[in-house]
Order: C-alpha cells, then sequence, then structure tokens
C-alpha cells in the first residue's frame, strides 16, 4: 500500500482521459443514448448505496465499491456484462479491502432483497457465481485496490485534521526559534573559522608585501552571504508551511464543512473520481459549499467547533513567525491553493451538471421519502442538501427540462433491452456472410488473393 497517493496506482494508473472515458463507452452508446447511459450510472450507483446500507457498511467501502464498478467499466461494457452481479461483487470486494468483511451469503441474501424492490429479476442469486465474479473483477482491476478517497482531503482543506495525521512535539513558533537558534550557531562557527583564516591570510601577504584581490573577495562573500540568506528565508517559509499542522488556515463554519461532505457523496455518481485527483475533487465540493451558503444565508448560522486553529490563534502565530496572515474570505482561501483553475472549475462542471440529470431521473421527493427511517439530524442534514440539490439542479439548466420519463423502472428495461440486442448482435452481425458472398460471387479474385497469401508465406 502506498501512502503517497502521488507514488500510488490511483494516481499512475486509474486517472484517465474523457477521450479514453469515451472511447471505453462505444458499445453501450450504440444501444441508448448519452443521457441515458448517465442516468444508468446514476442508477447502478444508487443501487449499490442501497446495498451497502443493508450490509452496515460506512461510507468509505460503499465509495470504494463505486469507484471499483466504474473502473471495471473502463474494460467492460454494461451490455456485454450482467452489471447486477458486478455490482454485487464491488460491494463484496470493497468491504474486504477497507477490512469491513462480509460474508458472501449476506451479500446474497441482501442482493435479492433490493433488487426485488426494483423487480430486478437477472441477478443469478447463487454464492458460487458471485465468487466467480470476484476473480474477474480482480484481474480486470489489476489488483490495484487501494483508493484515495476525496474526504480526508476535504478533512485537511478545513482544517478538522492535521495533513499528516498526526501531532508535533513543538507548535510553529517554538520550532522556528530552535531552528533559528540553531543556524546562528552554526553561522558563528563558520563565521569564527572563515576569520581565523583570513587572519591567516592576512599575516602570508603581510609578510610577502602583497594585498592584491582582498577587496574582490570581500565583495564576492558579501554576494554569497546574501544568496544564502535568502535562500534560507524561502526554506523557512517552506518547512512551516508545509508541516502540515493545520495552523494558519482559513476558518471554515460546519454548514460549509456539511454541505461539502453530501456533495462529496454525490460525486461517486459522476466521472470525476476517474479524472482527477482527490484533493481538487474536495476543493470543488469546498467551492460549491461556499456559492450555495452566499447564496443562502440561512446555511451560515454556526461558526465552526471542530476546527484545530481557529482564525485568530492563526493570526497570532503567523505575527510571531512573521507570515502574511491567514486568509479572512473564502475567496482568499480558495486563491491559497496552488491548482489549475481550469482544471478546478472543469470539475465543478462536472459536479453541478449532476444535479439536473439526477432531479430528472429521481425526484428529491421520493429521496426524502425512501430516507425516512434515518435519525432526526440526519434526516435534517440530508434535506438540507437535497434543497441545495434543488438549487444547484435550478442553476444547470436555464429551461425546464422536457423530456420524456425516465426512471428506475425504465432504467432496468433498458439494461435488459441492451444486453439482449448485444447478444443478437453478437450472435446475428450485420455483416454476417458478406464475405462469403463475396467470394462466390468472384471466385477468380478469391484464388487470386489465395496466391498472395501463398507468396507472403514463402517468403517468410
Amino acid at each position: 500500500m502506498s501512502s503517497s497517493f502521488w507514488s500510488s496506482s490511483h494516481c499512475l494508473h486509474w486517472l484517465t482521459t474523457r477521450p479514453s472515458l469515451l472511447t471505453s463507452r462505444q458499445v453501450d452508446l450504440q444501444y441508448c443514448t448519452p443521457r441515458q447511459l448517465y442516468c444508468l450510472y446514476i442508477y447502478f450507483i444508487q443501487l449499490i448505496q442501497k446495498l451497502g446500507k443493508r450490509l452496515l457498511l460506512r461510507q468509505i467501502p460503499i465509495a470504494t465499491a463505486c469507484v471499483f464498478f466504474k473502473r471495471f467499466y473502463l474494460k467492460n461494457s454494461i451490455c456485454e456484462t450482467n452489471p447486477y452481479l458486478v455490482l454485487a461483487a464491488c460491494v463484496f470486494v470493497a468491504a474486504k479491502v477497507e477490512e469491513t468483511p462480509v460474508h458472501i451469503k449476506s451479500v446474497v441474501s441482501e442482493a435479492k432483497v433490493v433488487f426485488n424492490e426494483y423487480h430486478i429479476k437477472i441477478f443469478p442469486a447463487e454464492a458460487n457465481k458471485l465468487g466467480e465474479m470476484e476473480f474477474y473483477l480482480l484481474e480486470d482491476l489489476d489488483f490495484h485496490l487501494v483508493i484515495f478517497h476525496p474526504y480526508r482531503a476535504l478533512l485537511h482543506i478545513t482544517g478538522r485534521e492535521p495533513a499528516d495525521a498526526g501531532k508535533f512535539p513543538l507548535s510553529r513558533v517554538d520550532e522556528d526559534q530552535a531552528t533559528k537558534k540553531k543556524e546562528n550557531d552554526h553561522r558563528k562557527r563558520k563565521d569564527e573559522e572563515a576569520r581565523k583564516a583570513g587572519l591567516g591570510l592576512n599575516n602570508r601577504s603581510s609578510s610577502t608585501g602583497s594585498v592584491v584581490g582582498v577587496g574582490n573577495t570581500t565583495d564576492k562573500a558579501k554576494v554569497k552571504e546574501e544568496e544564502e540568506e535568502g535562500e534560507y528565508e524561502a526554506k523557512r517559509i517552506r518547512r512551516l508551511m508545509g508541516r502540515g499542522s493545520g495552523e494558519g488556515i482559513g476558518e471554515v463554519d460546519e454548514g460549509v464543512l456539511q454541505i461539502s461532505w453530501f456533495i462529496l457523496n454525490d460525486t461517486y455518481r459522476t466521472d470525476v473520481h476517474l479524472l482527477y485527483p482527490p484533493y481538487v475533487i474536495a476543493l470543488s465540493a469546498v467551492y460549491i459549499a461556499f456559492c450555495l451558503t452566499s447564496m443562502n444565508s440561512s446555511a451560515r448560522t454556526r461558526t465552526s467547533s471542530s476546527q484545530l486553529h481557529n482564525i485568530s490563534s492563526s493570526t497570532n502565530s503567523n505575527e510571531l513567525l512573521g507570515l502574511p496572515s491567514p486568509p479572512s474570505s473564502a475567496s482568499e482561501f480558495l486563491a491559497g491553493f496552488q491548482v489549475s483553475l481550469p482544471t478546478l472549475f472543469a470539475c465543478v462542471q462536472d459536479i453541478v451538471c449532476l444535479y439536473n440529470i439526477w432531479e430528472s431521473f429521481e425526484p428529491s421527493s421520493m429521496r426524502q421519502s425512501s430516507s425516512q427511517s434515518q435519525s432526526q439530524s440526519q434526516a435534517q442534514a440530508q434535506s438540507q442538501a437535497q434543497g441545495h440539490a434543488k438549487i444547484l439542479a435550478n442553476a444547470s439548466s436555464d429551461q425546464p427540462d422536457k423530456k420524456e420519463k425516465f426512471g428506475s423502472a425504465e432504467a432496468e428495461q433498458l439494461v435488459r433491452k441492451m444486453i439482449e440486442s448485444r447478444m443478437v448482435d453478437m450472435g446475428h452481425p450485420n455483416n454476417a456472410g458478406v464475405n462469403q458472398t463475396s467470394k462466390r460471387a468472384n471466385p477468380i479474385s478469391t484464388y487470386e488473393s489465395a496466391l498472395v497469401v501463398g507468396r507472403k508465406r514463402v517468403r517468410k
């Protein structure tokens, strides 16, 4: 397992591009429209989440299963597989990977219950089928099972966790003072050695009567000393700001954090986890949450209670260190991250586009009725997030959607139709018998082509 995202299999092998993503879906797009295919992935991720909840899995294993499902269909097509068996296998493998294993019979029995709610009849409710599918899934994933999710990046960005998930024996101020003392002692020793060496050189030059070049040597020494001073200051700032202590960041209240968390949950219905690193996804969620809270002032009712360092303590520590004060506004906070703005806004656009299609596929009123079993605080937070989703859906579409109804029942019918049509096309392709007909119609050309093949074999 890699502790660094940049050296992990997630970064090196599973961040794809839009053209390759479109190429991987060309077969499916022969049997449905791009909008229907987008809705199908929303439908499958919804089934994964329902199955994960019935198995009492946490959000991280469910998110891992969603990413496994998306990765599997980078190399396969929905119309050539049984997607319900695949998603059950993804949940089964993700539970093992995230160290919350579930018995295979439990997965099969709970999957049967979930799929019966949606009148899905093509799921093979057999443990040996699911076990066999597990090996096919691992093979297509190239056994790359470590997933870096944006949840931890969100906690680091908003100051809820230190970036290295640890504690330091000294504060930044104490560490800076100790480092300065060590550097000063080293500089004094160096100056003392240089002074002694200079005295010896002066004695030798006075005995020989030559003083040429002493002024030039002094000037060079001053220039070198200034350059070293600048390098030391830059190194000091990098050390203090890159320590990952959580100090010196802006203050993000609980409302923004909560909305960002719900947005991250929704992003697993999109393709952003195949296109962007997790920190870009987390920053995009924070950006959208800031926009929503500025549109709805009632969401910003509480200040941060779980942040490690508030804005006042960060300001004081930065003043003692001689560093610029931490950002006081959302724009300054987001501008402080060294992230490509076109990449960030492309990710934001991908997330925002979800809500318009999702609202037409599954209205938020249906989602609220399906989540009545939650606790009161969870239900209140979820309804608030769904209200923000409505705002995003309205913002992403200037005109109301007048397309034909396409919901869960239509999605299940479309999956069956796609699989059946693909089986027919593979058994009876459109170009079947074309070569044989041409050969019968022109036997001379067939004879000549056979001669050409024979000559090539002789040359080899």
